[in-house]
């Protein structure tokens, strides 16, 4: 059985795009779907295996790009309103950027669209917070999530790298957050064990389909777990991204960030770190942030933010930024602009 009936409808399996997907869209009653894709969605055979799994009755009647999903906000409202107008559903296939703007898509004040999550690198499963243009977070639940490692192949060694180090913070974050919620805390801690088995493995070699299928389960696991909560870390990944532009993958700036985080937050999460040590399968006592930082390092992720050229308004927009993300309310400790200050100088 592939099937996982977890906060939604969920595929796990090799080849699960095919197998299920015509199925889930007569179930859901799609018809005219908008596709939404992005780079991570548009390497080797991926937009035409999703076209070739849709059944003869099912025809898109918009697909949005990469290449628009840059385009500057009006064009992109734009697009997102055509979509609106003419579409039963909308397929998101891709990484974080196209999936969580399916999820945008679908946040509709007249009517809901059913979205089908196809995600296509071992991060975002489309599952978590979601921020708009406009800076408003939302947790837009997919309909459907089709999880086939098989997908994830196309991906090479830096977005994988990138991704892969994202899931593994999402599980991190999750446990220490603090939200309650132990379901979610055993769900992270499963994600963190995978993670840290696997992610040298499926960097180091793209078409090792076991490791690719472990890191897509982790990072399942990391979305999962996310409905409970993050931290500082994504809050101030969160916000320089927002500074330097979509250049930044999401997740290549975690293991930088993690020393600092980690060290603020401390005095609040001593009691948790055992059984982090555990499933990262590390010796009682080690440092948890500098071993995660050895593995970014081994793992070709940057160890200082140096190389973006933040400048000093820079630096002060960030902190203020990462203050009010929606990921510093569930920090293990109360974190300031001021303090996300400090951490981004020692991060530097």
């Amino acid at each position: 059985m592939s099937l996982i009936g977890y906060v939604t409808r969920i595929h796990f399996a090799d080849r699960v795009l095919e197998d299920a997907l015509p199925e889930e869209l007569r179930t859901l009653g799609v018809m005219r779907p908008v596709v939404v894709t992005d780079a991570a969605g548009e390497g080797d055979d991926l937009f035409d295996r999703l076209c070739d799994a849709l059944p003869p009755h099912v025809a898109p009647v918009l697909t949005l790009s990469g290449e628009t999903l840059c385009a500057p906000a009006m064009r992109i409202e734009a697009a997102l309103q055509v979509a609106r107008a003419r579409a039963d559903g909308v397929i998101g296939l891709g990484g974080k950027l196209a999936l969580d703007t399916a999820r945008i898509l679908c946040r509709d004040p007249d009517r809901v669209l059913p979205m089908i999550a196809l995600p296509t690198t071992t991060a975002s499963v489309g599952l978590g917070v979601v921020l708009d243009g406009s800076g408003l977070a939302g947790n837009v639940v997919p309909a459907l999530i089709l999880c086939d490692p098989t997908l994830t192949l196309a991906a090479d060694g830096a977005a994988t790298a990138a991704a892969g180090m994202d899931a593994l913070t999402c599980c991190l974050e999750a446990y220490l957050c603090a939200s309650w919620n132990p379901p979610a805390d055993g769900i992270a801690l499963e994600g963190l064990r995978r993670a840290a088995a696997w992610l040298e493995r499926a960097v180091a070699d793209g078409q090792d389909i076991e490791a690719r299928r472990e890191m897509l389960a982790a990072a399942l696991n990391a979305g999962l777990a996310a409905q409970k909560g993050l931290g500082g870390v994504h809050a101030l990944a969160h916000a320089v991204e927002a500074e330097v532009g979509f250049s930044a993958r999401h997740g290549v700036l975690h293991a930088a960030l993690m020393p600092p985080v980690m060290a603020f937050n401390a005095p609040a999460v001593t009691d948790r770190l055992g059984p982090l040590r555990t499933a990262l399968r590390l010796a009682p006592g080690a440092d948890i942030a500098a071993a995660l930082a050895a593995l970014g390092r081994r793992i070709g992720l940057p160890e200082r933010l140096t190389a973006l050229g933040l400048g000093e308004c820079a630096l002060g927009r960030v902190a203020v930024r990462a203050a009010e993300d929606p990921a510093n309310r569930t920090n293990p400790r109360h974190a300031t602009a001021a303090d996300y200050r400090r951490m981004l100088d020692a991060a530097l």
